[in-house]
């Protein structure tokens, strides 16, 4: 798909998920709650029958690029396909540390497993292929598959990529700030919206380029929950509109809209 006619795609889709504010998720007061005693598993389990193993590997087809060139757009220094992961990785780790810094909060960093084999964490086992990235709250870390970070990259684009990695550093900023609401989806969707702060950060730094929350409204898309799964069922991560609406929140409004409204 042509990144013209991609983004004409998600713009449609942001225009008519802005437009419909009746159809965002209802607000949770957020309740800091202790992990101890609860049923924990990795933030980005996935229930829906959409999200199997191969959901993310090539077909074969060849039609696999969705942007013409994925480093054309997304400009930060120093950074080549090799290192996108890391360096990302760091810069959304510093945005937090200053932000969180400066309201107060003690904050430190999430460890960061990249996997390319099956590893045992303390949420149980992660294979490269049964997500893009995992949060583990209970070791208090990140794992990232390798192949299918890669296949991100080629399929929707740099951004989609980094879109992923700072949804799961939004679980870790949870954990800083002592929040997890009882409903998975409201979880998840606070996440999102950590993520467009991110987004909103990157903007500031002069890093977006044209098509880059095209990108990332893609595969927050890409990643929304079946129709037929009930928001209350654990794991539920929230419909596409959920999903976009609570990204642009927090590319819009900062990181305050996120806290105060999940």
């Amino acid at each position: 798909m042509p990144r013209p006619l991609l983004g004409a795609l998600c713009a449609l889709v942001l225009a008519s998920t802005i437009a419909s504010p009746t159809d965002a998720a209802p607000a949770v007061p957020s309740e800091a709650q202790s992990i101890a005693g609860t049923n924990v598993h990795f933030q980005d389990d996935s229930t829906g029958e959409e999200a199997t193993n191969d959901q993310w590997v090539d077909d074969g087809s060849g039609d696999q690029a969705l942007a013409d060139d994925q480093f054309s757009a997304f400009e930060m220094p120093g950074l080549t396909s090799d290192n996108l992961t890391d360096m990302v990785l760091g810069d959304i780790d510093a945005y937090w540390s200053a932000e969180l810094g400066a309201e107060g909060f003690d904050y430190y960093a999430a460890g960061v497993t990249p996997v390319t084999d099956a590893v045992q964490s303390s949420c149980g086992p992660f294979g490269p292929y049964d997500n893009p990235a995992a949060y583990c709250p209970l070791d208090d870390t990140v794992y990232v598959s390798v192949p299918l970070a890669q296949q991100i990259q080629t399929d929707v684009g740099d951004f989609a990529w980094i879109t992923v990695l700072a949804h799961e550093w939004g679980h870790h900023v949870q954990l800083v700030l002592g929040l997890n609401q009882e409903l998975s989806i409201n979880r998840e969707l606070q996440a999102d919206c950590f993520a467009g702060t991110y987004a909103q950060r990157a903007k500031q730094q002069g890093f977006l380029q044209e098509g880059d929350v095209s990108e990332a409204v893609l595969i927050t898309m890409l990643s929304a929950d079946p129709i037929d799964m009930p928001e209350t069922a654990d794991g539920a991560h929230g419909s596409a509109d959920y999903r976009v609406t609570a990204f642009m929140q927090g590319y819009l409004n900062g990181s305050s809209a996120c806290v105060n409204g999940y």
